[in-house]
């Protein structure tokens, strides 16, 4: 899931690391003995179990090179954070590969995927997530890349070559088996892959999240972000991104992936705002939003008692995806009659209940507008309202 705006440091970084591919065949007699797909298919082929030895043995030796410059980060939390996403994802990737995760030092925002399973993630992507599902979205995503061979696939491509031939290249041992491990290398690192194979990664990866039971919102929101940074830092040479695949493309694919298939496109999980809570200050029940004030009430047990049921129900109800006219004052049919503040016609607290010392319910729909423009400008990349 390489949209990473860094490109002249990734650039060093790979130049620094493929050298030493590129003065020996490092790979030896490779991993990808790939049946007879052709240079142009993205389904994956059978592989015996000697040739995934060779995929681990080759990841082995690039991972080396890697670590030669970037250290790997020893943070027992983080660590355990990562292996804990790459554990749930693993038995639904359809290779039983050795997954390994490793964090590096790095500020580049990036991830990537070796060859039999290693996966990287920098210290820069850990710091750029916003939660757990955005990281779990980066990770499935990786992982797919290396279940479905994808490095090799793209490197055949490159090389204007079918996988056969690129097999045979590599397994000769000579300097044109170092090119291409030096070529693979690149796409890994540099995420440069086709739009075809950027789009399965993503939609294989939503199905994996979804199975092991994370909301696939995540993978939506990283890349949306990513496209506003990429905005954000315009100036940077295009390099990568002449021949990257459009985020505007995958963005869409992904989304209408998740409709498809029925899954809620609820970004605020992902996100981590629209966060509902309540606190007594100075006499006063405030409910908040992210920490901002949006409706006030005295504090007594009738106030604390609504007010915590309003709570509950806006964790539920409420999310970046809902119009604004759908939050209003109004009367429904759960009402009975009843003047209630509403949400997509649900009645969340009706006139009748608010104790004497509460705010009115005009207030608490103009605290709700505001909470809800103020977390869609903090993410103003999505089309809330497709």
């Amino acid at each position: 899931m390489t949209e990473y705006w860094e490109h002249r440091a990734l650039q060093k970084f790979f130049a620094a690391v493929a050298a030493p591919l590129r003065k020996g065949a490092l790979l030896g007699a490779v991993i990808l003995t790939l049946g007879g797909a052709g240079a142009a298919c993205c389904a994956p082929a059978a592989l015996s179990s000697d040739a995934t030895h060779q995929e681990i043995k080759l990841s082995e030796k690039v991972s080396a090179e890697i670590e030669k410059r970037w250290a790997v980060i020893a943070d027992p939390a983080r660590q355990a954070k990562v292996e804990m996403i790459v554990n749930r994802l693993a038995p639904l990737m359809e290779r039983n590969l050795p997954y390994d995760v490793r964090i590096l030092d790095a500020d580049v925002v990036n991830a990537f995927a070796l060859a039999g399973g290693k996966v990287y993630v920098t210290r820069g992507m850990l710091d750029f997530v916003r939660t757990d599902l955005e990281l779990a979205g980066v990770i499935a995503h990786e992982m797919v890349h290396a279940d479905r061979k994808h490095v090799m696939i793209q490197a055949a491509r490159n090389n204007k070559m079918t996988l056969l031939a690129l097999a045979a290249v590599i397994a000769s041992r000579g300097e044109g088996a170092a090119m291409m491990a030096a070529s693979a290398l690149q796409v890994a690192v540099m995420g440069d892959y086709s739009i075809d194979i950027e789009c399965e990664a993503d939609a294989h990866g939503i199905d994996a999240l979804a199975r092991a039971g994370y909301n696939p919102v995540g993978m939506l929101t990283l890349q949306e972000r990513l496209k506003m940074e990429r905005m954000k830092r315009a100036y940077v040479d295009p390099g990568i991104y002449q021949t990257h695949p459009e985020i505007d493309d995958r963005i869409e694919a992904a989304h209408a992936y998740m409709e498809d298939h029925g899954i809620p496109v609820n970004r605020k999980y992902a996100l981590g705002n629209l966060r509902p809570s309540v606190e007594a200050r100075s006499g006063d029940l405030v409910l908040l939003i992210d920490g901002e004030p949006a409706w006030r009430g005295r504090d007594d047990a009738p106030a604390r008692a609504l007010f915590s049921r309003v709570c509950s129900a806006l964790w539920d109800v409420l999310q970046l995806e809902t119009i604004p006219f759908d939050v209003r004052v109004g009367v429904s049919g759960q009402s009975g009659g009843d003047e209630s503040f509403l949400i997509k016609g649900r009645s969340v607290v009706r006139r009748s209940e608010l104790p004497e010392g509460s705010e009115s319910l005009d207030n608490l729909r103009e605290g709700i507008h505001r909470a809800l423009s103020r977390a869609r400008n903090s993410h103003p990349m999505a089309d809330y309202y497709k």
